[in-house]
């Protein structure tokens, strides 16, 4: 089927080979040629050399490009046909299965940004074309639904429906009809409508998705298995159709049922061990150790070609039980006599995770390499060494190695979210966010994909795309309180009091589980709703709960404080301390308090007091730090640091502290040297990422550490937090790049308004693009901040500058 309707597309285009002389363009057009024979065969891996060839010698033959675009999304490698299609309409604007393609994969991942951009682009191209017109009505029916204009997502509906009736395999419309009966809870409709979609689109798994949402709410749980069962048939292939099914019976601890379909599927002549494994795996999971033992032994007894890898699962058995280095040298032993082959290389995957978790990273690095030797696209070993080098900030590598991962397996959500890490890491948030969204789309929309991907969207001020995520992942898992909770505390965030509510209701049918998340969900509720009154009163009925009593205590304290309330705060701290003395929590509070109601003395015996019985606590040295720095004893406040860290060696916190502390006391290279530790063990935390950079491109003049800067800084590249702006624009002025420079810096400068730092290096990229107007008055307001010396003394040293070459200017032009 898929090679009859590429050829197809290739006769419709009146391809043939021109008799000519051998030309770069000829050359290609062999290679097409070829590649369509290939096609023909059902040949794809050799087909794709073959396109790749005709793209080396000529990057634009449309018909190539549209026919490995199309081939690409047949298969399923949706990354690579969305890229191709890219090309094609970079280089042919107004090709309009390029647009229409970009569309509707866009809007299959949730990408409606890409969606307006192509949708709109095929409406000037082809106005009537039905395709067009369903994609028209899905972006209709989204901007209706974020402006809570039911009138217009009705309008949206009916067009969808209307196109529907002459067009039935249009799945953007299908996709408005069903959605818009779901909203309105017409739960038949709902589920004829899923059903006359998947006659058309069997492959599409939304559709899966949002039909065991519309069986639960009916409640015919026998309808929610027999989809469940049907899926795994539908799409053998997608482990996480199985993860699904499991997650469902286990959710309602039916674990014999579990437990017989694993078995059902498990092939004695398979030519792989993976279903036996799995089993095992459940055994060991929901019945115990040595059910799955016994299982495993029994397997064992009979002599397989899968022996090896069974006895690697005794070794992670043996692992997981917390005897690392007997699994380790099981697992040894058992590719001392392997002979090579895919299952020897998943041996030495699964041992060089064991070995990087025990800090042997180096040997894991060998062990990896052998396997990357063995089988370039081995996708287990790409994971783990494109990890490594994302650490590394070698993101080219990562992302190249990564994506040759992906062709071999291109529905692993694993390998999509390195990837948008990778892209992440290397500044490119677009990529990033694609490759989030496909994640999504590739775990039928699993918890922890889909919660990586709302919280995306939310950083970057797109709240209601998060919602829109999250509400999909509870539709096939409606009792995921994580998602719940997390939908919840977005609504909070949105402001959106009703829907708020309605989570904090749904969390309630959980009982005492979900108790804690209901109570913080309703006391920020209130807060935000500036209800001063109600959240004093619920935190007062709360502080008289045995489980949450204390918690609300202090939280009653701290509204308190935010009113100015100091006296009652104490006394209510004082109060609780009456009944609870050496409560560690309650005796902080108190000595936070006392340090606000200027009282250090009192304050620092509190805090020695609770790291006399408690030295370990990183919070009491940490605001017994802050106290002597706001005392301005910066000598004391190191001190402090010092005995901290002599206490608490590997801490996190202390050693970041300290590294500003001595910025502060102007030890430049002393702070770097931290930062770089600090970074080197935790590379991927933005903020170490930001001051480590900051330090290198402000304070060192050599190409090399800016370089290196750079490198760390690409990550904050088009982020919206004006610190990481800052260092991302000046890294970009130092490199001679205004333009950006100037892109970051404004935003920074208006999101700082009082840092004079960042005033300067605004003043100083305006003075670079010749805009000596506004670098002046950038400059103006450095010196009203009242800067340190040093910066006063360049920035004046700039005005005085450009101040002469106004001058100069002026006096040429009256010369003339």
């Amino acid at each position: 089927m898929l090679r009859n309707s590429l050829l197809r597309l290739a006769l419709i285009l009146g391809l043939g080979l021109l008799a000519a002389c051998d030309t770069a363009k000829d050359r290609a057009e062999k290679h097409f040629q070829t590649a369509l024979e290939h096609l023909e065969n059902g040949d794809f891996e050799r087909a794709t050399i073959e396109f790749r060839n005709v793209f080396k010698l000529n990057g634009t033959h449309k018909e190539a490009r549209l026919t490995f675009a199309r081939m690409q999304r047949e298969l399923g490698a949706i990354p690579e046909a969305y890229g191709q299609y890219l090309r094609l309409v970079e280089q042919y604007p107004d090709n309009l299965e390029g647009r229409q393609a970009l569309a509707e994969m866009a809007l299959e991942s949730g990408d409606w940004e890409e969606v307006e951009r192509h949708g709109r682009a095929a409406a000037e191209i082809a106005p009537e074309d039905p395709r067009t017109q369903s994609m028209l009505a899905a972006l209709n029916y989204r901007d209706a639904t974020s402006d809570r204009d039911s009138a217009a997502q009705t309008t949206a509906f009916e067009t969808a429906r209307s196109l529907l009736a002459e067009n039935p395999d249009l799945i953007s419309a299908h996709q408005v009809v069903i959605d818009k009966l779901i909203l309105d809870q017409d739960w038949p409709a709902a589920l004829d409508a899923l059903d006359a979609a998947l006659q058309t689109s069997p492959d599409f798994t939304p559709l899966y998705t949002m039909r065991l949402a519309v069986l639960n709410e009916i409640g015919d749980m026998a309808g929610i298995e027999a989809q469940m069962l049907q899926m795994t048939k539908q799409f053998p292939n997608e482990s996480n159709v199985v993860s699904l099914l499991l997650d469902w019976y286990l959710t309602n601890e039916n674990f014999d049922a579990a437990e017989a379909y694993l078995r059902s599927a498990v092939d004695p002549e398979a030519e792989s061990p993976d279903d036996r494994i799995r089993l095992i795996r459940f055994l060991s999971d929901y019945r115990s150790t040595e059910v799955a033992l016994a299982e495993l032994e029994a397997t064992l007894t009979t002599t397989g070609p899968h022996d090896t890898a069974y006895r690697s699962l005794r070794a992670i058995f043996t692992y997981e039980n917390g005897n690392a280095e007997a699994a380790i040298t099981e697992l040894q032993d058992i590719l001392a006599n392997a002979e090579p082959s895919a299952e020897t290389n998943n041996i030495k995957t699964t041992l060089a995770r064991m070995l990087n978790a025990n800090d042997r990273t180096e040997q894991a690095k060998a062990l990896v390499e052998e396997v990357i030797t063995s089988d370039a696209r081995h996708v287990g070993a790409a994971k783990l060494k494109a990890r490594w080098l994302i650490q590394e900030d070698r993101t080219g590598e990562a992302i190249a190695l990564l994506r040759a991962a992906l062709g071999e397996s291109p529905r692993d959500a694993e390998l999509m979210t390195l990837l948008a890490s990778a892209h992440e890491r290397d500044g490119n948030r677009d990529l990033m966010a694609e490759m989030l969204s496909l994640a999504v789309e590739a775990s039928g929309g699993a918890p922890e994909e889909s919660l990586r991907y709302a919280a995306f969207l939310a950083s970057n001020e797109q709240g209601l795309n998060a919602e829109s995520v999250l509400i999909d992942a509870l539709r096939a898992r409606p009792d995921n309180i994580e998602l719940l909770a997390t939908l919840g505390t977005l609504y909070v965030d949105l402001q959106d009091w009703g829907r708020t509510q309605g989570v904090i209701t749904r969390l309630d049918d959980f009982g005492e589980d979900t108790a804690g998340i209901t109570n913080n969900l309703t006391a920020r509720m209130l807060a935000g709703q500036g209800n001063e009154e109600a959240l004093l009163s619920f935190l007062e009925t709360l502080s008289q709960d045995q489980t949450f009593g204390q918690a609300a205590e202090i939280g009653l304290i701290r509204s308190y404080i935010g009113r100015g309330d100091i006296d009652t705060a104490l006394t209510r701290i004082d109060s609780a301390l009456q009944e609870a003395p050496d409560d560690p929590a309650l005796r902080f509070v108190r000595g936070s308090i006392l340090a606000i109601q200027n009282q250090p003395k009192e304050a620092e015996i509190a805090y020695r007091a609770l790291l006399e019985d408690l030295p370990e606590t990183e919070q009491v040295w940490l605001a017994l730090y802050r106290l002597k720095t706001l005392q301005g004893d910066l000598d004391a406040a190191a001190q402090i640091l010092a005995e901290g860290l002599d206490t608490l060696p590997g801490n996190l916190n202390l050693r970041w502290v300290q590294a500003g502390s001595l910025e502060q006391r102007g030890d430049i290279e002393g702070a770097i040297g931290i930062y770089e530790v600090l970074y080197a063990e935790n590379s991927h935390i933005p903020l170490f990422a930001n001051n480590l950079a900051s330090l290198l491109a402000t304070y060192r003049d050599d190409v090399e550490s800016l370089e290196r800067a750079f490198t760390i800084a690409r990550r904050l590249r088009g982020t919206n937090i004006p610190a990481f702006q800052d260092t991302y624009g000046w890294i970009a002025y130092r490199r001679g790049d205004f333009d950006d420079a100037l892109i970051h810096l404004e935003p920074a400068a208006q999101g700082l308004p009082n840092d004079p730092m960042v005033q300067y290096h605004l003043g100083a990229t305006y003075a670079a693009l010749n805009r000596n107007t506004e670098a002046l008055e950038a400059f103006q307001t450095v010196i009203g901040l009242k800067p340190p010396a040093p910066l006063l003394e360049i920035v004046t040293a700039a005005v005085k500058g450009l101040t002469a070459k106004s001058e100069t200017v002026s006096t040429t032009s009256k010369d003339n």
